[in-house]
Order: C-alpha cells, then structure tokens, then sequence
C-alpha cells in the first residue's frame, strides 16, 4: 500500500505544522504590533488546539484558498485569544499596526504551507512510484469457511416439552 499523507504519521505532522507555524506567527504578530506576549504554556495550548482542529480538513491535499481561510480564522481567533488573556477588551478591535502585522503573518504563513503541502503530497507520489505494487488479489490456497450454525440455539424449555410430551396424531395405521 503507498504511503498516504493523509493518514497516520504525516497527517499528524502536517497538523503540526499548521498549529505551530500559525500560531508562532500569530503572536508575533500581534507582539510586534504591540500586544501581549502570552506565557509558554498558553501558547503551546493555543498551538496543540490550532493542530488538533485542522485534523478533520487534513484528509485531503488542501488547496491555496483553504490554507488561506484556515490560516485568516486562526488570526482573528489568536488575536481575541492574546486579547483575552492580557485582559484588555478595549484591544479587541487591533490597531493599525496590528492587524498590518496578522495580515503580513497570514500572508508568510499561507505561502509556506502551500509550499509545505505540494512538497509532502509529491514526496509521497514519489514513494509511491519506488515501492512495489500488488497487482491482483492474492491467490486463494483453500476453500473459504464461512461458519454456519447447524441448528438453530432451542430454549431448554422447548427441548424439555419435545422429550416429554410426544406429538399427538391420528393412529399409524
């Protein structure tokens, strides 16, 4: 079977990555415009939470638009987050140089994960094409055995009143 980026190890490493790579960025950004800088557990928890929801959109190649969707979601989601954390609501709404700093983040983080994605997905057809192939089903070397119950399971009950309680019908003869 050939080695598929969208299960297993790869696709783990490919949440990863999008966790990691969005949500570093997304605090620098919103450092460099004069955030709040969370502390290192906050920010691993933010990462592990960005990796864990993009799971369910990792069973295909994504696309520049979907990357570029995920990615400005995320931003807008670690903004309210650092917001919240430093607790100062009147920063919801980012400055100027914020928000230059999440697009500009959007933007690096976007075009590295295309390229991130294109260069997993030809890695695997790469392998793909090297490992051997099975072309037909294996050949059968016995009979199939499907198990079938030969009667039916009875209640004792039932067996106790067949034994002791003949049928009754017309005389033999």
């Amino acid at each position: 079977m050939a080695p598929a980026p969208t299960r297993g190890a790869a696709r783990a490493l490919r949440c990863g990555a999008v966790g990691l790579s969005t949500g570093l960025l997304a605090v620098l950004a919103h450092a460099g415009g004069g955030g709040h800088l969370p502390s290192l557990p906050h920010l691993l928890v933010f990462a592990l939470a960005i990796g864990w929801t993009c799971l369910p959109l990792t069973d295909r190649q994504l696309g520049f638009g979907e990357l570029l969707s995920l990615v400005g979601v995320v931003q807008v989601a670690a903004h309210v987050f650092l917001v919240v954390l430093s607790r100062r609501p009147r920063e919801l709404v980012p400055a100027p140089a914020m928000l230059l700093g999440h697009a500009l983040a959007t933007a690096i983080v976007v075009v590295a994960l295309a390229g991130f994605e294109q260069a997993v997905f030809r890695l695997a057809a790469a392998v793909a094409a090297v490992l051997p192939r099975r072309l037909s089903p294996p050949l059968a070397v016995a009979p199939l055995r499907i198990p079938i119950a030969a009667h039916p399971p009875q209640p004792l009950a039932e067996v106790l009143r067949r034994r002791t309680v003949p049928r009754r019908g017309p005389p033999l003869s």
